[in-house]
């Protein structure tokens, strides 16, 4: 008798073993499938839905301004190799220091960012406000207040907005949507203010000697005709202001 019950005893186990396992392999492939999922805007809270959204916009004109010359259609530019690379010291005369045409580019770039991107976050907000809407809430919106700001590592975004969202449980109001935007921008930019003034000065930058200084950029320049095309890279994050300066040209000839 006892000798049966120690079989039954075996085999319950054996079953509660098997089931555990079974549910265990369930269950990751229950997350492995979960985490291949994209989330959805309807998963998202209006502060989460409104940093993708305006994140994406911000970083899409970053772009434009690291490959136009801080303009998102450059101004004063010279064709090379298919592509328009704006000037940012210039000078039409032969054996004379170019002009920065550009003293504040800092604040150019930021200008150029909030004029490039304010019809994209207004549209963030009406996009939340369509989600939010369909999922049965009522939404309310104020004026927006939008600023961009160059910052050492990231692009700083301060993005204010009365914003109300109620259903029949209750309501919600937000008002602070400010995000930070990862980018080298604010330190490429700097570089090339180094650059600038030097040709400007001197008609020469000593690009060699700065990238033992700071091994953290890759500086390359091109000698194209009488301009000298200019790549600024960030080694870590691979992002690069390209520009051009005509500077000290010598005459046709000489």
């Amino acid at each position: 008798m006892g000798e049966k019950n120690g079989k039954r005893a075996q085999v319950t186990i054996f079953i509660i073993v098997a089931i555990m396992i079974v549910v265990v392999i369930l269950g990751l492939i229950y997350l492995m499938n979960r985490g291949g999922e994209a989330v959805r805007p309807s998963d998202l809270g209006p502060r989460d839905f409104i940093a993708g959204c305006v994140g994406d916009v911000v970083r899409d004109s970053v772009d434009k301004m690291l490959e136009n010359g801080g303009e998102i259609l450059p101004s004063q530019a010279i064709s090379y190799q298919g592509n328009e690379w704006g000037y940012l010291c210039y000078q039409a005369d032969f054996y004379q220091g170019c002009y920065n045409i550009h003293p504040m580019l800092e604040l150019q770039i930021e200008s150029e960012i909030e004029r490039d991107t304010s019809v994209g976050v207004q549209s963030c907000f009406n996009s939340m406000r369509e989600d939010f809407e369909n999922r049965g809430y009522d939404v309310k919106g104020g004026a927006t207040e939008y600023s961009v700001d160059l910052l050492p590592g990231y692009v700083k975004v301060s993005l204010k907005k009365d914003i109300e969202i109620s259903s029949e449980s209750g309501a919600k109001s937000f008002n602070d949507f400010s995000l930070e935007v990862v980018s080298p921008i604010y330190n490429l930019v700097r570089v090339t203010r180094e650059i600038v003034n030097s040709e400007s000065q001197f008609c020469y930058f000593e690009y060699n000697g700065y990238m033992l200084l700071y091994p953290e950029y890759d500086i390359r320049r091109v000698d194209y005709r009488d301009s000298k095309m200019y790549r600024v890279i960030d080694r870590r994050s691979g992002d690069e202001f390209k520009f051009a300066v005509r500077s000290c040209a010598f005459a046709p000839g000489i």
